[in-house]
């Protein structure tokens, strides 16, 4: 029937112009329509570039904007019911790990995948440059921008990937998403996608989602749990004991640590890194001379300590390695010494047991050696008890312990330590002391002077037409010995502070025996017409050994009261009798309406302020000029206060769009004149293009952060991503349009533009020819096989992936771009175009 054949009829005629000739178009351009052909072909080549560079730069901002709301609903939180206790507690509604595939990863490589699925439209074909784009941007990731993070570690240095498990995840998906496509266009069904392979292809994405998912929370068979220990801002002295611990167990065998070393270690082993929101935003405001979100080197206070700590266990993983060759070595003559050089315990451990072992030849005759405690900054009867004694080893007896009782204090004390001594022989001996024959113990303190809380965690109030005062009340309950503090902070969720209250950001002492501290809370008249509207005061930062009462909402890491404010009952009913739709949260306008002035400062001023403006570089002014219309063009998109988020979100997304078909005719427009096929074009121009931000947020990510995990882990997810989101969504819309709402007859435009596919398929199929792309597929994938390998050769004879010295950093990183390079001119010789 005619409205069933319409589809078939609506294709573009094979004698169609091309886009840059008299009566060829792209969605938007050209934007002088036919005269525009009639220009000088130099100066469209100069013009279509210039333009299509500009657009990248424009596109790199609006995704900054893009990023932000991501980042907004990402961090949203909720009441939720603690099994454990039964109690409600604050928890954020997204996972990290479900976060950063699905939202950040629209966000990073939003331009790829709205390329394919505005590429579809209006007549449900495959794009021309969206499939040969998601290839050639991830040819760049994977060889030119590991490439680039290689080089940006200093010569000397080594960046590791330290969870390998999950990293062989996402490499493997990274791989087998290539793999894949070459199954279903060149093995199941050639040149064609059949509506099953769209959907199992879009379905991938989910598959690679939940074992991400479980990975991260360690539910994944193989891999172990992740470590729960955190080193942030709101981190308490009570946290950092277990952290303290294992640092200590790991590097502290066979030496004595200085407390500096003692963080750093934490710092490399236990610090958060930045998020791949915050590396991307960066990146992009620093290319167009916008507000700077770290140091011009990328660093923060954190990261330089986790940059020492991963010099520092470099340094003793090899000396313990050292030590214990040396072990295995039988000495000479016979030696008595410690088995290691340093303890460390808890100062409710009771008795510590010290370890004294005998090497060498065994001895003929009894050997008695003596020993005794010594102070150090732990004291005898306050910290140990003072201990002395003999021990005795013979040909049978090659181990000895010694025991030394630890006496708890009353307070909290800092890390405090001791030493335990051996004494040499007395004249002619037939055995000697070794190395160790003195040991350090160290005592951590874990005495909590008092646990804090809010007396209530919820409470309701009703704001009244001029300002109250309430008083919270912080509990300090099971000791309250010595000096506490902690830090109280308001925090907007529906309530905006401001308007419904005023903010609190203050530091809470509680002196010596104080059981109680009071904080007033300021709610701003208002008679509430918009519903219950809440927001939270949360108590965090907590100093002199106390901490929070787990069992409250917070948890241990801080401690929430969320305030409920009630609304007037009689005029919302009234409101909602005049129109319920028209309500929306007032004050969330009025923020809003405020960070309005603040975008179109940010966008007027290099660097985002009146202040950084007066040290402004001039390249960054240039880089603010060329995209000062972009950024005033942006400045109109919601601020991330309206709808917690998805307002900004929804906005930036349709105007990444809108630039991506800019993108898209432009890159058209200038292959067209250049006289090279859609298929170059996509992998040479667009794909660099669009990776340009992530390559310069990996590349802070290689300099700032200790190890290799984000620069690396976020190529080889961002890979498998594309695929399987940025081709099998649209591919999925397209092949179940072709198979269920398309019926082709002979002789239709369908039939006449895939004469092949219409002898095998009559009715209509979703066509992607194999040709330029197959050939581009199978070339990346030999290349990701290499570069991958090689990544793990690096990890196992250099000790990490990134870095190395000069000569091998420079010619790895030249033999991946060497690489790529190969791609390309593989890819366009092998192309059918």
């Amino acid at each position: 029937p005619a409205p069933a054949a319409m589809p078939c009829d609506n294709l573009p005629a094979l004698d169609n112009p091309a886009v840059c000739e008299v009566g060829g178009s792209g969605l938007l351009l050209p934007l002088f329509g036919d005269s525009e052909h009639g220009w000088p072909k130099g100066l469209r080549i100069v013009l279509y570039f210039a333009g299509l560079m500009w657009c990248f730069c424009g596109v790199a901002i609006i995704a900054d904007v893009f990023m932000a709301a991501i980042e907004k609903v990402t961090s949203q939180k909720v009441l939720k019911i603690d099994k454990r206790t039964g109690k409600q507690r604050t928890v954020t509604i997204w996972n990290p790990t479900v976060a950063n595939l699905t939202l950040m990863a629209l966000g990073s490589s939003a331009p790829e995948i709205l390329l394919n699925v505005i590429g579809i439209f209006p007549h449900f074909t495959s794009s021309d440059l969206g499939p040969g784009t998601i290839v050639g941007s991830a040819a760049f990731n994977l060889l030119c921008i590991i490439a680039v993070c290689i080089v940006a570690v200093p010569s000397g240095e080594t960046r590791l990937i330290k969870d390998f498990g999950v990293f062989g995840v996402t490499a493997w998906w990274s791989v087998f998403a290539y793999i894949w496509l070459l199954i279903i266009l060149m093995g199941i069904s050639p040149d064609v996608v059949e509506w099953w392979e769209g959907c199992l292809t879009f379905v991938f994405f989910w598959v690679l989602l939940l074992q991400a998912y479980l990975a991260d929370i360690g539910a994944h068979p193989g891999m172990r749990k992740k470590q729960v220990w955190k080193v942030g801002a709101d981190t308490t002295q009570e946290d950092l004991v277990p952290m303290e611990m294992e640092v200590r167990r790991l590097y502290g065998a066979n030496r004595n640590l200085e407390p500096e070393q003692v963080w750093n270690l934490i710092a490399y082993h236990f610090s958060t890194n930045p998020s791949r929101a915050q590396q991307r935003v960066d990146a992009t405001r620093k290319m167009s001379g916008g507000k700077k979100v770290f140091d011009d080197d990328g660093s923060t206070g954190m990261s330089r300590a986790a940059a020492q700590g991963a010099k520092l266990a470099k340094q003793l993983e090899a000396q313990n390695k050292k030590v214990a060759e040396q072990e295995h070595k039988e000495a000479a003559t016979t030696q008595i010494l410690f088995s290691a050089l340093n303890y460390t315990v808890l100062e409710s451990v009771g008795t510590v047991d010290v370890k004294v072992k005998l090497i060498g030849p065994p001895p003929k005759e009894h050997i008695t050696v003596k020993w005794h405690t010594e102070d150090g900054t732990a004291k005898e009867a306050e910290d140990y008890e003072k201990a002395e004694g003999t021990i005795m080893f013979d040909a049978k007896t090659k181990e000895q312990t010694i025991g030394v009782k630890i006496l708890k204090s009353q307070g909290y004390e800092h890390t405090e330590e001791f030493y335990v001594k051996l004494e040499p022989p007395n004249g002619q001996a037939t055995w000697s002391l070794g190395i160790r024959d003195k040991v350090t113990i160290v005592i951590i303190d874990e005495d909590v002077p008092g646990i804090l809380a809010f007396d209530k965690e919820q409470i309701s109030i009703k704001p009244q037409e001029v300002d109250q005062v309430v008083q919270l009340n912080i509990k300090r309950s099971k000791g309250q010995s010595g000096e506490v503090t902690c830090k109280i902070r308001t925090e907007s969720a529906s309530a905006k502070e401001g308007m419904d209250f005023e903010p609190i950001n203050e530091v809470v002492k509680f002196s010596n025996c104080q059981a109680v501290a009071h904080v007033p809370l300021t709610i701003k008249a208002n008679t509430k017409t918009e519903g219950k509207e809440n927001f939270r005061v949360i108590l965090e930062d907590v100093s002199g050994g106390a901490h929070f009462d787990e069992t409250t909402d917070g948890g241990k890491d801080s401690c929430v009261l969320t305030v409920t404010l009630e609304p007037d009952e009689q005029r919302l009913n009234l409101l909602q009798r005049v129109g319920s739709f028209m309500r929306g949260n007032q004050d969330e306008r009025k923020l809003g309406a405020e960070n309005y002035k603040e975008q179109f400062k940010a966008a007027v001023f290099v660097g985002g302020s009146r202040e950084d403006q007066r040290n402004a570089h001039p390249m960054d002014w240039i880089m603010h000029i060329i995209a000062l219309p972009w950024k005033l063009l942006f400045a109109i998109v919601p601020p991330v206060e309206y709808c917690g988020g998805w307002l900004c979100f929804s906005v930036a997304l349709l105007m990444i769009g809108i630039v991506t078909c800019l993108i898209g005719d432009i890159a058209e427009l200038l292959g067209c004149v250049l006289d090279i096929s859609p298929a170059t074009t996509a992998i040479t121009l667009v794909a660099v293009g669009t990776s340009l931000p992530d390559t310069f947020a990996s590349k802070t990510a290689a300099t700032m952060e200790p190890t290799a995990d984000n620069s690396v882990g976020n190529v080889t997810g961002s890979n498998s991503v594309n695929v399987f989101l940025g081709l099998g969504l649209p591919w999925t819309i397209a092949a179940i349009f072709w198979h269920f709402a398309a019926t082709c007859e002979p002789g239709d435009r369908w039939s006449a533009t895939y004469p092949q596919q219409a002898l095998d398929y009559p009715d209509g199929i979703f066509v992607v020819k194999a040709g330029s792309l197959g050939s581009s597929v199978t070339i990346f994938t030999l290349c990701a096989v290499i570069c991958l390998g090689s990544l793990v050769l690096r990890r196992k004879f250099l000790g990490g992936e990134l870095g190395g010295p000069a000569v091998l950093k420079y010619g790895t990183a030249a033999f991946y771009v060497l690489l790529w390079i190969l791609y390309i001119v593989l890819s366009i010789v092998l192309s059918d175009d």
